[in-house]
């Protein structure tokens, strides 16, 4: 069913505030498409501009659909335990991150759940190289994900031939798969990887 058409007049800054009206009241676990403005007298072309222009407030799918982003503040305990799976942007490369779930504080500077991508999340915790925390990512983003990341960090971190340090660039040499810290790593991993099948 068509609700507006090409024909109607464009989009003004009232227009956008009403859109953003609208969109404030909608409920979180719930993806839309665009006739919840059907009673806003605009055409279809400047209701997806507005709605792209909101991106502060939605998330877009490839489905041409979109839904209201959740992005709460640190007091909304409930709203992180229960967000699942509004906490991931539609193509799930981001996610929410908060430190109270970390035991490494170091990671990002702020001390407020905030969106990261999930690349960035696992390969910083892995760095700080907290058995407790590496527990939590694969209770976040799943055994075989963490693993892939170990690999792929440690297997780019040898192509360039050094990592660094605090400033201070070591020389890597030999295999990926030999380095001390890496084995720990995947120790870490692959022992909450057979304690979980046993279960």
């Amino acid at each position: 069913m068509v609700y507006y058409d090409n024909k109607k007049r464009g989009l003004t800054m009232s227009d956008i505030k009403s859109v953003r009206e609208i969109i404030s009241t909608l409920p979180f676990n719930k993806e839309f498409g665009y006739d919840v403005f059907k009673n806003l007298d605009i055409s279809t072309i400047s209701m997806q501009k507005s709605v792209h222009r909101s991106s502060d407030l939605v998330s877009q799918t490839k489905r041409g659909k979109f839904y209201r982003k959740l992005i709460p503040e640190v007091s909304d305990s409930f709203l992180l335990t229960n967000s699942k799976p509004y906490e991931y942007y539609d193509n799930e490369k981001v996610a929410i991150y908060d430190p109270k779930r970390f035991n490494s504080k170091e990671i990002w500077q702020s001390s407020k759940p905030s969106y990261q991508k999930i690349t960035a999340i696992i390969r910083r915790t892995l760095s700080a190289m907290d058995k407790d925390d590496i527990y939590e990512l694969c209770l976040m983003f799943g055994v075989q994900r963490v693993k892939m990341e170990l690999i792929l960090m440690y297997k780019e971190m040898y192509q360039d031939g050094f990592v660094n340090l605090n400033g201070l660039e070591l020389e890597l040499n030999g295999r990926y798969d030999r380095d001390a810290s890496y084995k720990i790593l995947r120790g870490y991993i692959d022992d909450i990887s057979s304690k979980n099948s046993t279960k």
